[in-house]
């Protein structure tokens, strides 16, 4: 019997996101109709994974990999990949989010809520609006999301300023993997919609 991991992969509107579980050791048996050990102790296995695991995500440029259990935010170029190492019974969740420049030399991924496993899931949808008027050009990241918690979004540089439905909020950002955190409240309405803007 080959050993490998199980990959599994989903997309959100706006990300994709790849499951890798090590299940090694033990199989549901058809015959029996229960969980049947075929080996007591496994061992550790590898292997990689990168954007275009998610097939249906429409993009072959860089993007940005989270990794959700060990809360790396990794920039991937276009054709480069992750290895993945995982004991028996662990597991790593990966979002990939294309990269778009925003402004000239700026560039921005969103993430989502970091501690949801299916980080990319609380995006509803995100649109930059550019304003190329001025001698410096900026730009305007909107977002919709659901949920509450700690929210994240890769940009290359510090943004000028974020908001939660219009009210200025305070940010956290990590110039070392251009990671920026928020944190957005828990809503007063069921299935609510925040609107998130980033000043760049």
């Amino acid at each position: 019997m080959l050993d490998s991991l199980l990959k599994i992969w989903n997309v959100n509107k706006c990300s994709g996101v790849v499951g890798v579980f090590n299940c090694q050791g033990a199989g549901w048996c058809k015959a029996r109709k229960k969980t049947r050990i075929h080996d007591a102790s496994p061992g550790t296995l590898t292997t990689s994974v990168q954007a275009t695991d998610v097939e249906t995500i429409d993009w072959n440029g860089d993007s940005i990999a989270y990794c959700f259990t060990s809360g790396k935010v990794v920039f991937l170029p276009r054709v480069a990949s992750l290895p993945v190492t995982l004991k028996v019974l662990e597991y790593e969740v990966f979002h990939f989010s294309p990269v778009k420049e925003v402004v000239r030399n700026i560039c921005f991924a969103p993430i989502g809520l970091m501690d949801m496993i299916n980080s990319g899931g609380a995006i509803d949808q995100y649109e930059v609006h550019s304003d190329d008027t001025s001698q410096s050009p900026t730009a305007t990241v909107s977002l919709k999301v659901r949920g509450c918690g700690r929210f994240g979004v890769y940009i290359s540089q510090i943004p000028l300023k974020c908001s939660v439905d219009g009210a200025e909020t305070v940010y956290n950002y990590n110039k070392e993997y251009g990671l920026l955190t928020m944190n957005i409240p828990v809503p007063q309405q069921e299935m609510y919609k925040w609107n998130i803007e980033i000043q760049v």
